[in-house]
């Protein structure tokens, strides 16, 4: 097993060159759609599986761009979990908040 540490905006490869990515992308709210830049780049170099989180107020347009604009095979939801997200920026006005989030497994085509 080998973990990959990187930016995705700088990733190289442009191919499939991993079985799986496991990650908890950024939720988009601050910068809409950012979940889907790494879902995209996800399923570009995997040959497998994806596993993300993403908020469950956004599952039916994660599931619509997945398999219609990012070529997606399947997108199911695992479960849905309470994600606690302590204040980790300065833009974070409140000392944490618990976020409704999906576990989502995707698969490539």
């Amino acid at each position: 097993m080998d973990f990959m540490k990187c930016d995705i905006g700088n990733l190289m490869w442009r191919g499939p060159i991993v079985d799986t990515v496991i990650m908890n992308p950024p939720f988009g709210t601050r910068k809409k759609g950012a979940d889907l830049g790494f879902l995209y780049t996800a399923l570009k170099i995997s040959t497998g599986a994806v596993y993300s989180l993403h908020k469950t107020s956004t599952r039916e347009h994660v599931k619509r761009t997945a398999i219609r604009d990012l070529n997606a095979k399947t997108a199911e939801v695992l479960c849905e979990l309470r994600f606690d997200l302590p204040a980790l920026y300065k833009f974070h006005k409140k000392r944490e908040v618990d976020i409704v989030v999906d576990l989502w497994r995707f698969t490539c085509n």
